[in-house]
């Protein structure tokens, strides 16, 4: 029985991601967890130390994308939603539904635009575009359970690549299957960077076959055909598939045997717990009758663990092994296709893969034994059984935070039925009929419910498109301006979290402050609770403190300016997080009744002086985000009222002398260069 080669799949990313950070990412699904993607898969990318309290893990995730220059966005199918016990999502992540009208939207690929943690002697960053195809789908089972495949690519900065054109074909397919008015700039930028590599147009060189993207626009059998005839006919060939057709003939087996004539050729039976084959009594005689033989894969590989009376894993990986021992070489088709009509067929579901050439160093082969036990039972199973379960819907609704303003979108042909939108049991509006594929603005009592609702769930319930209720994620926009997932810190903890320097730190402060109810979650039993000391007289309680947050918190903002990492500095500056500071300054407001206000009205000082220092460094940047200039104003004039109560508190000169100090606060001293003796 030859070897097969096994890694855990997170592990697998991280080793990719070793001395790299991201840029941006596009991940392709059909089902999605979105609770569990932010949760467990979301980590895998972005090395930071992370709590185990999940609420606190993903109030670090959510600063940890501020810096991401990119975006992350998943592409998903309407039906394949999936809720598990990790929750919705809360993340600045783009959760885009695609509506496959032939079929089902089955492909299943990860596309990670990564640059060097180090730059070069000029400071140059070197990126790499990580591209994987695979047959997880992002969800629990998909990532941690089930046996899966996956192949990746890498595409260096300045290389040729045979997969450019493919992927950049499949890449702007995405976007005309989608609602959104433009594509994400995730997506964006990665085609770009793909449009600026050099296409590198031969299939092989010296005989050894470039790797190809299938991107699904021909069938399946002509794909390899029309890449790899040659070298598939007259060989091994071993199908690794969980799902077949409800048929009473295998017609796609049939369409390989004919095409490539393999020696012999093995196929994957898929058994239930109890032994009964996961698949109809007719397509189990079609294999046999075609000269095929069902297989095995070794009781190792599924293994639930190490003990003997371990349970067995799904076997969800989807591999067309084509192999020859003399010479010897293994070509695989790796990624989403089932066999199944729908797969194979162009104008059924979406698919992709990788059609990879590879030179073994041992004689290769059959992964799978002769599986001659005869099933007594039959169960047939379809691939798109969990969208039948989910329930799904031509409904999108989106919500932009930075606007107050929710939109809904038909995504049918024809005009909607009147629909009844719901969230946790409550109701939040009935929409009368929807124009076809045209955004539609709800009124302000829906608004408001819908915003009160995302801040503990973003999945929504639609009753009356069809029966079962359909399930639909919330596309969520504008996520700077989105309430804070934890808590809301007083005014000397958001300037002492400014100062902090390393995430260490940062992590050991938010598990300090978290409230008991955010700490009762998952994980919560594995973090130390330090106690709260009072801090009065430190540093931080005084100008000093003050200075110093403030200085922290300008020269982040200039490096993520310099680095064009613009969507950083909109939350440090206009978001409505934890540590804001658009919330530092409605903590000044609110915390009229304890403190000083010679202490708030040097930190509002501060507040104005980093505004004016950004504005006159940056003047392009500032006149674009007017609105949010005009809101901070906004709050710099009502917390004017601190400043007139220090003045009444000593009418005869106070006014006279802040005038003054104010005039000589905001300008900013420059520095005096030391001269010799």
């Amino acid at each position: 029985m030859a070897d097969i080669a096994r890694a855990v799949l997170s592990e697998h990313f991280q080793e990719r991601m070793k001395d790299r950070r991201l840029r941006a990412a596009v991940f392709v699904t059909y089902e999605f967890d979105p609770g569990f993607f932010e949760q467990e898969i979301l980590p895998v990318l972005i090395d930071i130390p992370l709590s185990h309290a999940a609420v606190i893990r993903l109030v670090q995730l959510e600063d940890a994308l501020r810096s991401i220059s990119g975006q992350i966005a998943v592409y998903y199918d309407a039906n394949g939603l999936v809720t598990g016990d990790a929750g919705s999502a809360k993340l600045d992540i783009r959760r885009i539904p695609v509506q496959h009208r032939t079929g089902i939207f089955h492909a299943k690929n990860v596309l990670l635009l990564v640059e060097a943690e180090k730059g070069d002697e000029e400071g140059h960053r070197a990126q790499t575009l990580i591209v994987a195809s695979l047959s997880a789908n992002l969800t629990r089972a998909g990532w941690w359970e089930n046996v899966e495949v996956c192949h990746i690519e890498e595409i260096p900065e300045g290389d040729k690549t045979r997969l450019k054109d493919d992927l950049v074909g499949f890449l702007e397919s995405l976007r005309r299957k989608t609602t959104a008015d433009d594509a994400p700039f995730a997506l964006r930028e990665i085609v770009a960077f793909l449009k600026d590599a050099e296409s590198r147009f031969q299939k092989s060189l010296s005989g050894q076959l470039y790797t190809h993207f299938y991107a699904g626009r021909e069938p399946l059998a002509d794909f390899l055909e029309q890449t790899a005839g040659d070298l598939l006919h007259g060989t091994y060939l071993e199908i690794v598939s969980p799902y077949f057709d409800d048929a009473v003939e295998c017609n796609p087996l049939k369409t390989f045997i004919e095409r490539f004539q393999p020696k012999e050729i093995r196929v994957f039976l898929p058994r239930s717990a109890s032994g009964e084959a996961l698949c109809r009594r007719e397509i189990y005689e079609s294999v046999g009758t075609l000269g095929a033989k069902w297989g095995r894969l070794p009781k190792d590989v599924l293994r639930l663990g190490r003990s003997d009376d371990a349970g067995e894993r799904f076997v969800h990986a989807k591999i067309y092994r084509f192999f020859t021992q003399n010479p010897k070489r293994e070509v695989w088709f790796v990624g989403s296709a089932n066999l199944t009509s729908a797969a194979h067929q162009a104008g059924g579901n979406a698919e992709t893969g990788f059609l990879v050439d590879l030179v073994p160093s041992r004689k290769p082969e059959f992964w799978l034994s002769t599986d001659d036990r005869r099933p007594t039972e039959f169960q047939t199973r379809k691939e798109d059984e969990p969208s039948a379960a989910s329930g799904g819907t031509c409904l999108n609704l989106r919500y932009h935070w930075d606007r107050s303003l929710a939109e809904v979108f038909w995504d049918g042909s024809n005009e909607s039925p009147e629909l009844r939108l719901e969230a946790r049991g409550i109701e939040i509006a009935t929409l009368p009929s929807l124009p076809s594929r045209t955004w539609t603005g709800l009124d302000s009592e829906a608004t408001k419910r819908i915003a009160d609702l995302l801040v503990e769930t973003s999945l929504f319930w639609v009753h009356g498109g069809g029966d079962p209720p359909g399930l639909l994620l919330v596309q969520e926009e504008g996520m700077s301006h989105k309430p804070s997932l934890l808590m809301r810190l007083s005014t000397a903890d958001i300037l002492r979290y400014w100062s902090l320097l390393t995430a260490e730190q940062r992590t050991v402060f938010l598990e300090t402050r978290a409230s008991d109810v955010a700490l009762a979650g998952q994980g919560a039993d594995l973090v130390t609770r330090a106690r709260i000391v009072p801090e009065a007289d430190t540093l931080f309680d005084r100008f000093a403190g003050f200075f110093h947050a403030f200085g922290c918190l300008e020269r982040a903002v200039r490096d993520a300016l310099e680095k064009k990492r613009e969507k950083e500095v909109g939350y440090r500056l206009f978001g409505k997080k934890y540590d804001s500071l658009g919330s530092l300054l409605d903590r000044v407001s609110s915390d009229i009744s304890s403190g000083d206000d010679v202490d708030r009205y040097v930190i509002v000082l501060c507040a104005r002086q980093l505004c004016h220092e950004i504005a006159r460094a940056y003047p392009d940047y500032w006149s674009e985000h007017a609105p949010d200039i005009n809101a901070l104003e906004e709050r710099f004039k009502n917390l004017g009222s601190i400043r007139q109560r220090i003045v009444e508190r000593s009418p005869d000169n106070m006014g006279e002398f802040l005038e003054w100090f104010d005039r000589w606060f905001l300008r900013r001293a420059a520095p005096v260069e030391e001269t010799g003796a």
